[in-house]
């Protein structure tokens, strides 16, 4: 029998914690985890809110717009199949028990993306992200994502990262066999895809303006089908009957 991540996971919340109901929020609709690792970690809930309306809007995905703030070392985060990192500075390193989790969760088939929000060439955001990969995975290293990646083709058809800036071209990540558990990109997805309270963009796109974020949230619905799925189809007449009917740009 093929299970797919959702049933995966869990799978294996109930066998970490056997006396407590677990289940992917409500039975297995999809919300997402912001990972809370302290200071140089932010959270945007707006944003990843705004993802999941338009994941609802594009895909037959089930999702409930929510996004929650987890600590990754409670057993929480086996609720949710893709998680998120986010942050603007250094965070402290994270502990062995926090590690393992971390670690057990992707294992188990569970998605974290993680999001440079600095806006900046170098920032302390990202040498902590690259010495907690290095912790996670001492033998596969954070590298650069292939264009003809699936993470690239699971909804929209894509060839490169987007987000608020536009420092760099490629997504980043860590494969372990033929699934990408890590992908991490630094230029702050999540700024592109944030809102106020009255609905408009907190934040400008530059230098594309609102051509980039249109393409943003085109790989930020990228991100949550790959990581639900890992059967893609080879070809995208989906994708293409939705731009003939006007629906896409």
């Amino acid at each position: 029998m093929n299970l797919d991540r959702r049933q995966i996971l869990a799978a294996a919340a109930a066998l970490a914690a056997p006396k407590v109901g677990w289940a992917f929020g409500q039975g297995s609709v999809v919300d997402i985890a912001q990972l809370d690792l302290g200071p140089g970690t932010i959270q945007r809930p707006d944003a990843w809110v705004r993802l999941l309306y338009e994941v609802i809007q594009s895909t037959a995905v089930d999702c409930v717009a929510r996004a929650d703030r987890v600590d990754p070392s409670s057993e929480e985060l086996f609720r949710h199949p893709f998680s998120v990192l986010a942050g603007d500075a250094a965070f402290a390193a994270p502990g062995p028990q926090v590690l393992q989790q971390l670690d057990r969760y992707l294992s188990y088939g569970g998605s974290l993306f993680i999001d440079d929000t600095s806006g900046a060439e170098r920032s302390g955001f990202d040498d902590s992200v690259r010495a907690m990969c290095a912790a996670l995975f001492p033998t596969r290293p954070l590298a650069p994502i292939p264009a003809d990646h699936s993470v690239y083709r699971a909804f929209f058809l894509l060839d490169r990262a987007w987000g608020r800036v536009d420092r760099v071209s490629w997504l980043e990540g860590v494969t372990v066999g033929n699934f990408t558990p890590v992908v991490y990109c630094r230029n702050d997805l999540s700024g592109a895809l944030d809102r106020g309270p009255d609905g408009r963009e907190r934040q400008a796109c530059v230098p594309g303006g609102e051509r980039q974020r249109r393409e943003a949230v085109k790989l930020g619905v990228n991100l949550i089908l790959y990581a639900l799925t890992t059967n893609y189809k080879a070809d995208q007449t989906h994708v293409r009957q939705l731009m003939l009917e006007g629906r896409l740009e």
